[in-house]
């Protein structure tokens, strides 16, 4: 790819990635909220994080081995698609299996950033400079976290959990 072009597309991964954890610690933000909602235990909030973590785990490893083998671009869209569709859609839930089951889609959806991107990445920048386009990618961690949870609360305190997932869902249509 020629140098004029892999500045737009290593913007559009550090957005992509901000969105990756914007959508996964939305949730953070409305815990309250769904605990009251769907009369929910501690153990049952604990394990809409939890869960989401093995299953993004799990499913890290054969999206990776993806990564590798099929063409990054489309991967990404689709974990876009698949990640923020998800989040959507656990606005409109109606009970914890509902719920949890959109929370584990997310994190099968999520999986594919990391492979794809960092995979995407090396493709893009040459080995000397690589090392600064992965720190400028990684930042968008700390962005993400900071934009969810500046952002999430105050909408749901406004209009309702079910909304701030909404909010968190929206932008991915633009990305993928």
């Amino acid at each position: 790819m020629r140098s004029k072009q892999v500045g737009p597309a290593l913007a559009v991964l550090f957005l992509v990635n901000v969105l990756n954890f914007y959508d996964r610690q939305a949730l953070g933000a409305i815990l309250e909220p769904l605990r009251h909602e769907f009369s929910l235990s501690d153990t049952q909030l604990g394990g809409l994080v939890t869960l989401f973590t093995v299953v993004f785990a799990l499913a890290g490893m054969p999206l990776g081995k993806l990564a590798d083998t099929r063409p990054r671009r489309g991967l990404l869209a689709l974990g876009i698609l698949v990640w923020t569709g998800l989040t959507g859609l656990a606005g409109l839930a109606v009970n914890y299996a509902m719920l949890l089951g959109t929370r584990l889609g997310v994190g099968i959806g999520e999986a594919v950033c990391t492979p794809a991107a960092t995979s995407w990445i090396g493709d893009l920048v040459p080995p000397a400079r690589r090392a600064r386009a992965m720190a400028a990618f990684m930042t968008a961690v700390p962005v993400g976290v900071m934009l969810s949870l500046a952002i999430s609360g105050p909408v749901a305190q406004a209009y309702g959990w079910r909304v701030a997932m909404m909010v968190a869902a929206a932008p991915g249509l633009l990305l993928a």
